[in-house]
């Protein structure tokens, strides 16, 4: 496997770091619902997408005429930058930043099984130890801060947590749905990392807009006009979708058109630290000891699995 395939696979870690701690940051800004970011993510990921692809492409971005090729598009962007992400924004609402990104990032081990099943990607034996360790992480980072240091009153309750917990893990269970359908759709349209990013910020749109107007439609008094979101953080939901959503993608697509979808999740899956250290030095968010160690646990136990 080619060097560069780990180092960008780190690269887009650190990015996929950075734009839910940017989307976190603009909601606190906006005081508005999640129901508001995915449109500004959307036009900024396609106008970006557009950009990199018309560059990469030399001005002419190759058309997909495959049906199927379509569906796998679709299903895709529903399954991670809508469902997903959705999830995902509800854990940081309930717990945030330090304790949601980890366990959503703990879907590298979903990934091993989705490839194997969709891919036919190998299983190997490690794979249980991996599974033990992540599966330690996770109920040490659920039950290692029920009680606080010094007598501290924990920072959220148990049915916040459990709130949380559920909703990172559904998250993550609709990424490691994405990932080998996103290998398979570049598969099938021969499109490269550019191409095939554009493509999914295009379904994306078109989900993004069916999703606004059923939404306003039938749950009115949960949204608020997109004219009314504060410029400061529409900013930040723009700038969140070029860093996450398109470059870390372009980066990602890369890394698995070249190195098993199961090794580059595995690599990318060191993001949780990251965001942990924001959380904690930037957001005061605190975590106790036991908790640090479960986000070791789960980096680590998603990299054994996949190398």
């Amino acid at each position: 496997m080619p060097l560069w395939g780990f180092l960008m696979s780190f690269l887009a870690a650190a990015m996929w770091a950075a734009s839910p701690i940017m989307v976190n940051s603009g909601l606190a800004r906006a005081g508005c619902s999640i129901h508001e970011v995915n449109p500004f993510r959307a036009v900024s990921f396609l106008a970006a997408s557009a950009a990199v692809a018309l560059i990469s492409c030399g001005g002419k971005i190759p058309v997909v005429t495959s049906p199927l090729a379509w569906v796998y598009f679709f299903f895709s962007v529903i399954t991670s930058y809508t469902l997903g992400d959705l999830f995902f924004f509800l854990a940081i609402r309930e717990m945030g930043v330090s304790l949601a990104i980890p366990v959503a990032n703990s879907y590298p081990i979903l990934v091993i099984f989705t490839s194997w099943l969709m891919l036919g990607e190998p299983v190997t034996p490690k794979l249980i130890w991996g599974v033990a360790v992540v599966v330690g992480g996770l109920l040490l980072l659920r039950f290692g801060g029920e009680k606080a240091e010094h007598g501290e009153k924990p920072r959220y309750g148990a049915g916040q947590l459990m709130r949380g917990f559920s909703f990172a893990l559904g998250g993550g269970l609709c990424w490691a749905l994405a990932s080998p359908v996103t290998k398979i759709a570049m598969n099938i349209s021969q499109l490269g990392a550019a191409e095939i990013t554009f493509y999914r910020a295009f379904a994306f749109m078109i989900v993004t807009l069916v999703v606004r107007i059923l939404t306003v439609k039938f749950r009115r008094s949960a949204t608020r006009p997109l004219s009314s979101v504060p410029p400061a953080a529409a900013a930040y939901f723009l700038s969140a979708a070029v860093v996450g959503l398109c470059f870390g993608s372009v980066v990602y697509a890369k890394c698995i058109s070249a190195m098993p979808v199961a090794v580059v999740t595995a690599i990318t899956a060191t993001s949780p630290f990251l965001a942990a250290l924001y959380g904690r030095f930037v957001l005061k968010e605190s975590l106790a000891k036991p908790q640090w160690c479960g986000i070791v646990m789960i980096i680590a136990g998603s990299i054994v699995v996949g190398l």
